[in-house]
């Protein structure tokens, strides 16, 4: 596998109404987080409503209002995948895509078929484990 950064690559394109939306429902997703993290309320989880079982990040806005209030274990243990996606996964990407606009700098991966088929693979087993996990703390 080639990984490399590069120089000289163009800033990534958005359109500003995109951006803004994007702006207006993160803050609003961190707002119901901070606000709430109880199971109550309405489901709004489309798959949870028409067949009455979590999906594999079921339980996202309860993990992110942990790790607001400082509780990364109880986020953990609500949900792992979504917390390792919050804690690792976001982070990473702020900071490539801030080196992007501001230096113009990109990490440049090229894996091979068969790297790329074992990502994918892992992701799956990964995502599916979770669930079984989801559905194990949840039900």
């Amino acid at each position: 596998m080639k990984v490399e950064l590069a120089r000289g690559t163009s800033g990534y394109r958005a359109p500003s109404a995109a951006v803004v939306a994007a702006i207006i429902l993160v803050a609003l997703g961190l707002t119901v987080a901070w606000l709430g993290t109880s199971h109550e309320g309405p489901v709004v989880c489309p798959f949870r409503a028409v067949t009455g079982l979590p999906c594999p990040t079921c339980g996202l806005m309860r993990t992110t209002g942990a790790l607001l209030h400082g509780r990364v274990g109880e986020a953990v243990l609500t949900n792992p995948f979504d917390a390792l996606f919050l804690i690792v996964v976001v982070p990473v990407g702020i900071v490539l895509w801030s080196l992007n606009l501001a230096f113009g700098l990109a990490v440049r991966i090229s894996p091979s078929r068969t790297e790329r088929a074992f990502f994918w693979w892992a992701v799956a087993a990964v995502v599916a484990a979770n669930w079984v996990y989801v559905l194990i703390t949840q039900l």
